[in-house]
């Protein structure tokens, strides 16, 4: 460790350490203090090494009594000197004048304790006191830090204010504990997650999902990927438990909701069970939410018939004890039978029996017989929203089921990590018509880890993000926050150490974050590498397209896609 002085402590708090830098000087004994310029020279094994103090993100450390508190800088300031009395008096004892001088400060925040042995660990125990000296910080030593934590060699960029060195984490701290890569529009979140998820793919058993919104990552993954297309994707009704179905057919706030629910389950079971496939199956039960191919028709067709049903009374005929209950329940069903954008759930064309459910789990995780995909990206940017929804929340539910049936059948975890692209738009709280989306991903952000199921949320709006899902989320991958109030609400979702970082969060350049969290030993700027091929999320160049000679656009074509809902080449 450096023995190389640069300041001593003038204020502890319970969060914050300040430091003031004393001044440079050069005896033939010793070297101390920060010249002007700002940076000195540490002499290491590879020679002098330039390192710049105050610079926030740098690192800085301070004698404790049996260790030294390694301390992120987060803010400086330059203070003008106080003259105390007696210089006052001796002066003009003198005769001589005194110019005024200035006070260079530090801000700085505690991460962790490095003892005698070099060895880091994260918090303290023991705060400094004023007068402790501060230490400068090699680049050497950070990179050991980082390296002691990191499991194996996963880097996601280099340090930013140390180029050389790469950034190092501990991926499955980052993946089982859940995490959450947050910043505005512009920031490079697509940029990470791109870059992330390539260097995921240098794992030989990598099971990666990723939710599309836009279109962005279809030829950003190569031969790792495969690619589900609006077109391509089918999610069947009879993979719905029963709470889904009657999701979409039930308003629970119409009189007759509970006549409707409990009919629905005593029909929904006979179809199961009656199916003449099911009963080759040779399940020994078969319940309500057994995913089971069913004749949903025939559902509806007994719902018509009592809806309808007329009985013999004392006076002839009458209404049946159901007449009218399912009016409501069956315009909303037909609505959905007759709009084509619910075809993908209700009109299955590939996956419509019971035996078709293996292909398409062997789809959802890219594990098609010979030619195994390490990425699953489902590209739902055709999907209108209030289908989406529903989509998402059948997708999350099928791959936690899976890996919670596959630890119990194996005893061993069957890791799967999914990316939620732009969580603010399908992940909302206090929103009715994304609840079943948000239940399925925080049942996940509470029970996964269990059962080897990752959830990365991707936003940039955190504040509209489910707060339960946040709460579970142990790392943060902040990029550039400018706007005050979402700077406020990642704050108060940070430890209270570390809460002082936040203020960094609007000077980030593009594809620059800070990482804080389980997946690093501590607050982390880095710099992350640029993805290649990079997503295609690129602004919109107005002055380049406004430049070129006009053409005439082809009307026709782009609205007959709009009409067909799909881009026919």
């Amino acid at each position: 460790m450096s023995d190389y002085q640069i300041g001593k402590v003038v204020g502890v708090t319970g969060d914050e350490i300040f430091v003031t830098l004393v001044d440079h000087e050069l005896t033939a004994d010793v070297e101390r203090g920060v010249p002007d310029s700002m940076t000195i020279h540490l002499l290491t094994s590879a020679g002098p090494t330039p390192v710049l103090i105050g610079q926030p993100g740098t690192f800085i450390m301070v004698a404790l009594p049996a260790a030294k508190l390694l301390c992120m800088v987060t803010g400086i300031e330059m203070r003008e000197g106080k003259v105390s009395a007696s210089e006052s008096k001796a002066a003009e004892a003198d005769g001589t004048m005194l110019l005024d001088r200035a006070t260079r400060g530090l801000s700085t925040i505690p991460v962790g304790t490095i003892d005698a042995t070099g060895k880091f660990e994260r918090g303290t125990d023991v705060l400094p006191t004023v007068n402790a000296p501060v230490f400068a910080v090699s680049p050497a030593l950070i990179d050991q830090v980082y390296a002691s934590y990191a499991e194996g060699d996963f880097a996601i960029g280099k340090l930013s204010l140390l180029p050389g060195q790469q950034a190092k984490i501990n991926l499955d701290a980052f993946l089982t504990r859940h995490a959450a890569i947050l910043g505005q529009t512009g920031g490079g979140k697509s940029w990470t997650v791109a870059s992330l998820i390539q260097k995921m793919c240098g794992f030989q058993q990598a099971t990666i999902v990723l939710f599309d919104l836009h279109g962005e990552y279809t030829k950003t993954f190569g031969d790792s990927a495969d690619v589900i297309a609006a077109s391509d994707l089918e999610l069947p009704y009879w993979l719905m438990n029963s709470e889904e179905l009657l999701g979409l057919m039930v308003d629970r706030s119409e009189s007759a909701a509970p006549n409707q629910i409990a009919k629905f389950k005593e029909l929904l079971q006979a179809a199961k069970e009656a199916h003449p496939e099911n009963t080759a199956l040779g399940l020994k039960k078969i319940t309500i939410d057994t995913p089971v191919f069913f004749d949903f028709a025939n559902i509806l067709n007994e719902f018509r018939r009592l809806d309808t049903e007329m009985v013999e009374g004392q006076r002839g005929e009458k209404k049946g004890p159901l007449h009218g209950d399912f009016t409501r329940l069956l315009m909303r069903v037909d609505s959905k039978l007759n709009d084509r954008r619910y075809d993908l759930i209700f009109k299955p064309k590939t996956y419509n029996t019971s035996a078709s459910m293996e292909v398409l789990f062997r789809r959802l995780l890219g594990e098609k017989a010979g030619d195994r995909k390490k990425v699953v990206v489902i590209d739902l940017s055709p999907v209108p929203f209030d289908v989406r929804a529903s989509v998402i929340s059948l997708i999350l539910r099928c791959l936690f089921d899976f890996a919670y049936w596959h630890r119990r059948v194996n005893t061993t975890r069957f890791p799967i990590s999914i990316f939620a692209d732009e969580a603010h738009i399908y992940l909302r709280d206090g929103d009715p018509a994304t609840d079943a989306a948000k239940h399925s991903a925080e049942r996940i952000a509470k029970e996964g880890r269990k059962y080897g199921v990752s959830l990365t949320v991707i936003s940039q709006r955190p504040r509209e993000v489910s707060a339960t899902i946040l709460s579970q989320c142990n790392s943060f991958l902040c990029l550039r926050i400018s706007n005050p109030d979402d700077q406020s609400y990642v704050r108060n979702l940070l430890p209270d150490s570390v809460r002082g970082i936040a203020s960094m969060f609007s000077t980030l350049r593009r594809g620059e974050s800070i990482l804080i969290g389980d997946s690093v030993m501590m607050p982390t700027r880095i710099k992350i590498d640029i993805p290649n091929p990079a997503p295609e999320s690129d602004d919109a160049s107005f002055y380049e397209a406004w430049n070129e000679a006009p053409n005439d656009i082809d009307f026709a074509k782009v609205l007959q896609a709009w009409r067909n809902q799909e881009v026919i080449s």
